[in-house]
């Protein structure tokens, strides 16, 4: 098992694991873990001599740390040539959460996504703000109404917008995501 160390705005933080995974060893699987500041929502990278990776969004773990877990193709791996370190960037603080909604009467001209575009297009009314490069989209939940974007429903969290029950999701360069927040 190869370890490198997961740094977070300068400061060694957490570690990186890898190690090889499934028959005949051709993935890697990648354990970045850190304390989790409690400040904000972070993304974990791979850093090597080649350019970075992406790892994706660190979750919490009851232990009291955030933690992501991705099994990748080593040819995938072999791309970053000699693996440096783990970098831990915040998406946005916890404190920015009350930022101001923008309303849209359309909020599929927020994306390029055809999938996004053709499932938001029937929606009218509702609500987005930026939290660092997060987009969050507040979509209205009717009664009586299909379920907002159902095909990501289980990424979806309900809670009240300028007064109505609507979903919110997150999205990072158009990819949905679990927002997770207490």
């Amino acid at each position: 098992m190869e370890r490198v160390g997961l740094y977070c705005q300068g400061e060694h933080r957490g570690e990186v694991a890898m190690s090889l995974w499934g028959p005949n060893g051709a993935r890697t699987e990648i354990v970045a873990s850190m304390g989790d500041p409690g400040d904000g929502l972070y993304r974990a990278f791979l850093m090597g001599e080649g350019g970075e990776l992406p790892l994706g969004v660190l979750a919490p773990e009851e232990s009291g740390r955030l933690t992501v877990c991705r099994r990748l193709y080593n040819r995938d791996l072999a791309r970053l040539g000699k693996i440096l370190r783990g970098e831990a960037r915040r998406s946005f603080r916890f404190e920015e959460t009350g930022l101001c909604w923008r309303e849209t009467g359309c909020p599929a001209q927020l994306f390029h996504s055809r999938f996004l575009i053709e499932r938001l297009r029937p929606i009218g009314r509702a609500w987005w703000r930026r939290e660092g490069e997060t987009l969050l989209v507040a979509l209205p939940l009717e009664e009586g109404r299909p379920f907002p974007l159902e095909a990501l429903f289980c990424l979806g969290r309900v809670r009240c917008v300028e007064g109505k029950r609507c979903v919110v999701y997150a999205f990072w360069e158009e990819e949905p995501f679990f927002l997770w927040e207490e």
